[in-house]
């Protein structure tokens, strides 16, 4: 399973970039449609120059944010869209093994909650 930076149509100007980067959503794709989506990016990690380890990048363009979605198709193939520069902020450092464990807690928090 490959995830990817998704963005939808209508979240892109007529140059090209994403007018809202806080709407990206990680997303996978099978035989060019979207086949899962999950939640919008994290600003902390994704539009931190803070944090180079996993910043926004180049994203598939999709029709729309629903599941089923084709890609966005231009002359030239698949179209692909990125932020501008000025959505990259200094957010601070981030605490990336704090954040994994308070998921984990979290997801086992769930799960037993739902065995109830």
């Amino acid at each position: 399973m490959l995830l990817r930076h998704l963005v939808a149509a209508d979240n892109v100007d007529a140059d090209g970039w994403i007018i809202d980067p806080q709407l990206v959503h990680h997303g996978v794709l099978q035989a060019g449609r979207v086949a899962a989506l999950a939640g919008p990016i994290d600003l902390a990690t994704h539009l931190n120059l803070d944090f180079p380890d996993h910043q926004l990048g180049e994203c598939m363009v999709i029709e729309q944010m629903i599941v089923g979605a084709a890609l966005s198709q231009t002359a030239a193939g698949i179209q692909r869209s990125g932020p501008r520069r000025a959505a990259f902020m200094h957010r601070g450092i981030v605490q990336v093994d704090e954040r994994r464990l308070a998921m984990q807690q979290l997801l086992k928090e769930r799960s037993h909650g739902s065995a109830r």
